[in-house]
């Protein structure tokens, strides 16, 4: 019969040194049941070397994707053809007179940031609950 402690056990931030990662990664494998972890009184965690030695697997091949390619890492990118360039300045000419037309329709004040109008709801909100 094993025991608990027959195993070697290590904290988060030793198996995300191990792995060269990120402690917060440990923890969302965790939180995610990638990472068993066990509690050592309320709390600290640890993690079996051999759970996080299941980690460690060999990466998809493209057949496992559905490919037939040889050397996954080797990526085919094709050139365009001329009528596909074509299209594309086409699609660029169209992009460029829709966004005229919607300067035109708004004038030409330009659009707030995201974050600008994010805060100016925060602060309405604040406002209507103080």
């Amino acid at each position: 019969m094993t025991n608990a402690l027959d195993d070697q056990y290590l904290t988060v931030a030793e198996a995300a040194s191990l792995l060269k990662v990120h402690k917060s990664t440990i923890r969302r494998w965790i939180d995610y049941g990638e990472l068993p972890a066990y509690r050592v009184g309320y709390r600290r965690v640890a993690l079996k070397r051999s759970d996080i030695a299941r980690l460690i697997t060999p990466a998809r091949t493209m057949q496992e994707k559905g490919g037939t390619m040889t050397q996954p890492e080797m990526e085919i990118i094709q050139r365009l053809s001329p009528e596909q360039q074509q299209q594309g300045f086409r699609a660029l000419a169209e992009l460029r007179r829709l966004h005229e037309e919607v300067r035109a329709q708004l004038g030409e004040k330009p659009l707030s940031p995201s974050w600008e109008i994010l805060a100016e709801l925060r602060d309405e909100r604040s406002r209507q609950h103080s």
